[in-house]
């Protein structure tokens, strides 16, 4: 289920950043998303006396990964652009992957309000619930 909200909000973010022209302007909404995660995970972590400095590491280290990710696909896209006579692309896949993570990131963020008792609507709770059932993760945020 993540992976179809994933690549629904890619499609739909490679659009909207071929429609407005706003190339790259994801990448920094992405920026303060995975801020806004960091943060309510340590937040979360802490209110239920989890915290652990090789979990937020790694949580960093992910984070980094997947801005590099995206960076490379800027930089693909960039070296096409360089071999054909038209820009095929213009740096809209590199937007839509930078609006999937954007998906992903709000999810994990509404996860970690829901860890720190923070009141969310039913709906929401409802498609945490959802997601975690279609992508075999458990209430410990584990792999079943």
């Amino acid at each position: 289920m993540e992976n179809k909200i994933a690549l629904i909000t890619g499609i739909l973010g490679a659009i909207v950043s071929y429609m407005f022209d706003l190339v790259g302007v994801a990448v920094s909404i992405l920026i303060l998303f995975m801020l806004a995660d960091y943060t309510t995970g340590l937040v979360a972590a802490g209110i239920n006396k989890e915290l652990n400095s090789r979990v937020g590491w790694t949580g960093f280290v992910r984070k980094l990964y997947i801005l590099l990710l995206i960076g490379m696909i800027y930089a693909l896209e960039f070296m096409t652009s360089q071999y054909v006579d038209f820009d095929i692309f213009g740096g809209y896949i590199g937007d839509g992957a930078a609006f999937a993570y954007i998906a992903i990131e709000f999810i994990s963020i509404a996860e970690n309000g829901v860890k720190m008792g923070a009141p969310m609507p039913p709906f929401v709770k409802n498609l945490l619930k959802i997601v975690k059932e279609k992508t075999g993760i458990n209430e410990e945020g584990e792999l079943k």
